[in-house]
């Protein structure tokens, strides 16, 4: 059988990079003939970390979409031309938080542009929806609006560790802030006040797009590159503010990330890490501390206390909800 993943992933960094590259993997192995439409180009660096990891699996390029569809809506150009070009989906994803909500979607918006660009994509997503037969979606909380707004009936599919990355990862010294892109609900502010507040400016790497206060960074294109930065690192630091809907309604790919590497965590406590936490760990939850969101005293002090105790982590994971997901549908389409 064959199915089409149709993303918009430009570049092989990111959470949508590692997602996608989840699913790729997780279609694969429920065996499913796996393409990529539109973005071919992505398709090269998506067989090279495949190989990385440890996986033989043949991604081919689509040069039209047939067959089964799994889409994922992501900017607005390229949602109308799904829209237009696409009659039945087969499954789409409304990933992150529903779209229809996403003002912060509408990056470098403002004002009146930026609430258009929301309620052009509230209707785009919600065509899309009516043409499709499945949805998921990374947040049980987004699966309740969804529901709440009788809409769909959504499946939760939260994000997982990518298998194979923890025995090429490293130990390292550094409290390391991924962040590819930088929008205001990740907490690099509370981040940098706490560094500030407690002198760690000498243990601490920003891994990403992200260079400020002249603290240490690196950029990771790639998993192969991803690997050797969190081989720096010692813990990882995923503060994320309650003061935007972002966080409640996503699935942050930095956790799932650090329980593939094998890495510390201290996280905000909210209830989108912790679902994506519990749906992935069996054991090692001694390597998670859990901090008050928007606080950098509590965040502060729990960076100091996993570089003084250095916890090794070793966690016991579960068959990742990504991996379940292509398994039943492939069982489901194999009726």
């Amino acid at each position: 059988m064959e199915v089409t993943l149709v993303y918009n992933v430009p570049k092989p960094f990111g959470g949508a990079y590692v997602h996608l590259l989840n699913n790729v993997l997780g279609a694969a192995r429920a065996g499913f003939a796996v393409k990529l439409f539109p973005r071919t180009g992505i398709s090269k660096y998506i067989k090279e970390d495949l190989k990385f990891l440890g996986f033989d699996i043949a991604v081919e390029e689509a040069d039209g979409v047939e067959g089964l569809v799994y889409l994922r809506p992501s900017d607005i150009r390229s949602d109308l031309k799904y829209v237009r070009n696409i009659n039945n989906i087969d499954v789409i994803e409304v990933n992150s938080m529903p779209l229809w909500l996403a003002a912060e979607g509408a990056v470098g918006l403002k004002g009146p542009a930026k609430f258009l660009a929301s309620v052009v994509r509230d209707v785009l997503v919600r065509i899309m929806l009516m043409r499709s037969k499945r949805v998921v979606t990374v947040s049980s909380m987004a699966a309740k609006l969804l529901k709440r707004d009788a809409l769909v009936e959504a499946r939760v599919v939260p994000n997982q560790p990518l298998p194979g990355m923890g025995e090429r990862v490293g130990a390292g010294r550094y409290l390391c802030f991924p962040s590819s892109y930088y929008y205001s609900y990740q907490g690099l502010d509370v981040f940098l006040k706490a560094v500030k507040m407690f002198d760690l400016k000498d243990y601490v790497l920003l891994i990403g797009k992200v260079n400020v206060g002249g603290l240490k960074s690196v950029v990771a294109k790639g998993v192969r590159e991803l690997v050797k930065a969190y081989s720096l690192c010692k813990a990882v630091i995923s503060p994320h503010k309650d003061s935007t809907p972002v966080p409640f309604f996503g699935s942050p790919t930095k956790v799932v990330d650090a329980l593939a590497a094998n890495k510390a965590l201290v996280v905000s406590d909210l209830p989108s890490i912790r679902e994506t936490i519990e749906a992935n760990l069996k054991g090692g939850w001694d390597c998670i501390r859990f901090v008050k969101s928007g606080d950098p005293v509590s965040l502060g002090e729990a960076m100091v206390e996993v570089l003084r105790e250095g916890p090794e982590c070793n966690y016991e994971l579960k068959e990742g909800p990504i991996s379940r997901f292509w398994l039943e549908l492939y069982n489901e389409e194999a009726k």
